[in-house]
């Protein structure tokens, strides 16, 4: 069975759009991975509860929190296809359990005797969560939260011990209200959705005036996702290329998600909504930094639910991410406005989101523009000047081979960063 392409929206995206989309689509996890993903969770919920395990009968359900849950997932490096998988471990304990008892017994039941599943993989008790690392490079952090008796729905406790600075506290959170919240609040966008299936169609090459259904191999396939929800991955990505060799701690990605939110009326253009998000954040930075305040994001589902406890640290912390935002939107708007040349867009673009994701999503935008070439479909957008300046490969000593389909959407040959 075929689908109807729309040879006129193919013409009106936006080639900086196009770009981020690619860009989105080679750093979100995909179906298989997902559906990984959910193998070791569970497997992991059900060896702690196997029998004979210090937590035997302990375990009250285990969910995905974090990126998994509200469908923003992207790899931490692309080349070895690493993702993080973070997981609530509901147990049967009072909320006054001693911190550094339960997340020692966490451990201890996820290690098991000699010979058992886990006892021969890299396991590490972390202040908050127990952290499984496979032999893959994917890690799974398991987080053990106590319900609050009569509290509101879903309401628990999260255990932290540090021996290292001497803290052992528990803290309010709820994630599953917030999963709820952001998930029911993000919006969809059928513009932007059409424009995609446009967008990876012809960078496969394959636009017809009817082109077979391609599979869709992400857990939430992307042109499912609203705008807003996708911008957030892509901050997320350009994120973690600015702090990849920086110490200390990064912004987190709820962080993001929750402020993300806020920020207006949502566009049906991929590059206005990360603009949109980057300058939001900054914002908020900007008037708690000039109150000499850090900032401070709560759950907006959960009050008591601080997602700044530990981020930023200080003032410097939270200007440094205020400072890669503020060269985010600049670059973009740079882009947006055409005001660049061909080397120019690829040093940018290798900046913002990292070589490879960068020199692979300017030879999509190659094959793209040379489908556009075939069908008489040189669509603009907003300006000419991203078309223009990406009219010839060799412009930045780049080939252009033939795509090698993957599951990840992306090319066999290369991966990041």
């Amino acid at each position: 069975m075929g689908i109807l392409i729309n040879l006129d929206m193919a013409a009106a995206i936006d080639p900086l759009d196009g770009i981020l989309i690619d860009i989105a689509r080679s750093s979100q996890v995909p179906k298989t991975k997902h559906e990984e993903a959910v193998e070791h969770y569970l497997g992991l919920c059900q060896h702690v509860d196997r029998k004979g395990s210090p937590l035997e009968g302990k375990i009250l359900e285990c969910y995905p929190s974090g990126s998994f849950s509200i469908h923003a997932a992207t790899y931490t490096y692309v080349r070895s296809m690493q993702h993080d998988v973070d997981f609530v471990l509901e147990v049967n304990y009072p909320i006054t359990t001693d911190p550094q008892w339960l997340l020692d017994v966490l451990h201890k039941s996820i290690k098991g005797e000699r010979g058992s599943r886990y006892y021969d993989f890299k396991i590490e008790r972390k202040s908050r969560c127990v952290t499984v690392f496979y032999p893959d490079g994917v890690t799974v952090d398991l987080m053990p939260i106590a319900r609050i008796p009569g509290g509101p729905e879903r309401s628990g406790v999260l255990f932290h011990h540090n021996a290292d600075v001497g803290e052992k506290y528990t803290k309010e959170v709820n994630p599953k209200a917030f999963t709820n919240h952001f998930n029911a609040n993000i919006g969809s966008s059928d513009v932007f959705a059409s424009r995609y299936r446009t967008r990876r169609l012809m960078a496969d090459g394959h636009l017809q005036e009817r082109a077979e259904t391609q599979p869709m191999p992400d857990h939430v396939p992307i042109e499912e996702k609203s705008p807003r929800l996708v911008a957030i991955q892509l901050t997320k990505r350009f994120r973690d290329v600015q702090f990849r060799k920086r110490q200390g701690r990064r912004p987190p990605s709820v962080v993001i998600a929750a402020i993300a939110l806020d920020a207006g009326p949502m566009s049906d253009s991929l590059c206005d909504e990360v603009i949109a998000i980057a300058n939001i954040i900054q914002r908020r930075i900007r008037v708690e930094d000039a109150n000499y305040r850090l900032l401070e994001v709560r759950n907006p589902a959960h009050h008591a639910d601080v997602f700044t406890d530990r981020w930023p640290e200080n003032q410097f912390a939270q200007r440094l991410w205020r400072d890669d935002l503020s060269r985010l939107v600049k670059h973009l708007t740079t882009l947006r406005a055409g005001d660049f040349d061909a080397q120019q867009l690829m040093k940018i673009l290798r900046e913002l989101f990292g070589e490879t994701l960068a020199e692979r999503a300017v030879q999509d935008h190659y094959r793209a523009y040379a489908n556009f070439d075939r069908n008489n479909l040189l669509g603009i957008g907003k300006t000419g000047a991203v078309k223009s300046a990406l009219a010839a490969p060799a412009a930045l000593g780049l080939s252009v081979p033939a795509r090698a389909n993957t599951n990840m959407g992306g090319s066999i040959e290369d991966t990041i960063d």
